[in-house]
């Protein structure tokens, strides 16, 4: 754009060379010719600088255009990295995941073990329920005992052919027959809706501590014996009352479950 705008200026300074040779005064010649190249200068600096600030305008202009472009461009690159990393995250979490349950089976091969994920949770007050994408056509079945490798989750209440419904041990409705592991005292772990669970039916003068572990005890041949459910986090033991109030806390995070196994029917349920 800058050569451009020099032409008008080279015009102008023919233009005066001309008149001053047609004049035929040979003798001023030089200094005309000196006069046209000072005259020149001046033109050209009057003329151009306008011109040159216009330019640097309009080229600043084209600069910030094309500056903005590339930052649309780098954003969009960005967000679709940010993309690409969450979603490597979330697959290393699922390998973890997956691979903590193939290790879970092969640790307990005794065990006839049915892998499941989790489809959707029950979010209303009246039932603690998740739904699986394994039902009857794999083997799934009414009452099978659902699990993780940290403890028991529950068991199933509804099995159509490619779902199945599981009641969650922290639902009021659940109760599963259970023992503490190092003294094998007996009770009954109901769930409170809350997210916690009570052992109920454990004498106030029996040998129970915070910290101990409870598991199933076999009874009642719905879920096989010693699997954890969870740990004694609070024991209240009130006068002339028989029986003592225990809390658990669930071995399980009720609420991040992703993957579970089911047990099979062939499993010894108690000695």
């Amino acid at each position: 754009m800058k050569d451009r705008a020099r032409i008008p200026i080279f015009v102008a300074s023919a233009l005066l060379v001309l008149i001053l040779i047609s004049i035929g005064q040979h003798r001023y010649t030089l200094k005309g010719l000196e006069m046209v190249q000072e005259g020149y200068s001046w033109v050209e600096r009057i003329t151009s600088a306008p011109l040159t600030f216009f330019s640097d305008i309009w080229d600043g202009y084209i600069y910030l255009i094309n500056t903005e472009q590339q930052n649309v461009v780098l954003k969009k690159k960005i967000s679709a990295l940010e993309v690409q990393n969450m979603a490597l995250k979330e697959l290393r979490s699922e390998n973890d995941r997956l691979r903590g349950m193939l290790e879970f089976k092969k640790a307990y091969q005794d065990l006839p073990l049915r892998p499941a994920a989790v489809i959707s949770q029950d979010i209303t007050l009246v039932f603690k329920t998740i739904i699986i994408d394994k039902g009857s056509r794999d083997v799934f079945y009414k009452n099978m005992p659902i699990i993780k490798s940290e403890g028991l989750v529950g068991r199933t209440i509804l099995v159509s052919p490619n779902t199945s419904q599981v009641l969650l041990i922290t639902d009021v409705n659940s109760a599963v027959p259970a023992m503490i592991e190092n003294s094998r005292v007996k009770g009954i772990v109901k769930g409170r809706g809350d997210g916690n669970l009570t052992l109920e039916y454990v004498r106030s003068d029996e040998d129970v501590k915070v910290g101990d572990v409870v598991v199933t005890s076999g009874l009642a041949g719905i879920f096989p014996k010693g699997i954890n459910i969870g740990t004694i986090r609070s024991i209240k033991r009130v006068e002339h009352k028989m029986f003592a109030e225990i809390m658990l806390r669930p071995s399980v995070k009720i609420g991040r479950i992703e993957e579970i196994f089911g047990i099979g029917r062939d499993v010894a349920y108690s000695d």
